[in-house]
């Protein structure tokens, strides 16, 4: 077996692997792994996803639980922290439904907020045209179909 077919085989092992064969998970968050895992194989490196990658987020409270993947907790054999910037951040993913919004943060949580949580983000000043980063809260805004600050 050569080295091209020994890849496409380890990229079709992970892209089987429990996360990417849950029907559960909307086709969106399915379909960016299956990128992530290209663009590490592309590298020649195969992709770990460790538990906790891909976490629950109840932006509309628990009965409408949101997913969140962070990319932080990805990594490529190859490079380590590709999902990153070098002081800008890593990507993260916030999916309801099959809508889904990307931002790339230095940090984040989720903080309580009554019976809910709300995303707070800490995003680099560079990417904000500012000198100093920036934290904001945000939640889910059905109508545009994405994250939007809530002060």
């Amino acid at each position: 077996m050569g080295p091209a077919m020994i890849r496409t085989a380890a990229l079709l092992t992970l892209l089987s692997g429990p996360a990417l064969a849950d029907p559960t998970l909307p086709a969106a968050l399915q379909t960016l792994l299956k990128h992530h895992a290209s663009a590490c194989q592309a590298q020649g490196g195969t992709l770990t996803q460790p538990d906790g990658a891909i976490m629950q987020a109840f932006l509309f409270g628990p009965e409408d639980p949101a997913l969140i993947l962070d990319s932080r907790k990805l990594s490529c054999s190859t490079g380590p922290r590709m999902f990153c910037g070098d002081e800008i951040g890593c990507e993260v993913n916030v999916f309801v439904g099959e809508a889904q919004h990307s931002l790339v943060a230095l940090d984040w949580s989720l903080v309580p907020d009554g019976d809910r949580q709300l995303l707070q983000v800490t995003i680099a000043g560079e990417l904000l045209n500012q000198p100093k980063p920036g934290t904001f809260r945000m939640t889910w805004d059905r109508a545009t179909a994405s994250l939007a600050t809530v002060d």
